[in-house]
């Protein structure tokens, strides 16, 4: 499959799913301290629940601030960014309308699992590297070298180069 231009993205089903479960934590554990409250009458486990729920507010701000994830446009011209959403809650990531020009490249970010049995597969996330005072924009996540084939034929249809790096997790 060839990238035409205009070239739709959205990087941020990821950190939806992750919000979403961080929402749902919370507002099961708002029905738990209702339930200790109002028919258990028991303020100590009530106390333990706010206790986890400021525990995963406080994991879920730092998700929020530090997992970008972005919807956009990019044309021959400019790539246009608009801010993910869920619940009306802007996630993080760049915003505006950045020219082409403004990009020194298209690099795919390799990622490779350690070599010990954990959950996971080798990944890639396809980024546009800005020049200075323009932000690097996540354009995919893919896996099993999806993301060589997306980074290769948006680098031709933009005329950037092309990067390829392994990176950490």
């Amino acid at each position: 499959m060839a990238i035409t231009l205009p070239y739709e993205f959205d990087t941020s089903g990821v950190v939806k799913l992750i919000l979403r479960g961080v929402l749902g934590l919370l507002l099961v554990v708002l029905v738990g301290v209702l339930y200790s409250l109002l028919v258990s009458h028991s303020i100590f486990a009530a106390m333990q629940l706010l206790l986890v729920a400021a525990v995963a507010k406080y994991f879920g701000s730092l998700f929020l601030r530090n997992l970008t994830g972005s919807v956009g446009t990019i044309t021959a011209d400019a790539v246009v960014v608009q801010p993910g959403r869920l619940h009306g809650i802007r996630l993080a990531g760049p915003v505006g309308r950045f020219p082409i020009s403004q990009f020194q490249a298209v690099r795919v970010e390799r990622i490779r699992t350690p070599p010990i049995d954990i959950q996971g597969r080798p990944h890639e996330r396809v980024c546009l590297v800005g020049k200075k005072g323009t932000p690097d924009i996540l354009i995919a996540r893919t896996a099993l070298d999806a993301g060589r084939t997306v980074g290769r034929e948006l680098a031709t249809a933009l005329k950037l180069p092309y990067q390829e790096e392994l990176a950490p997790y």
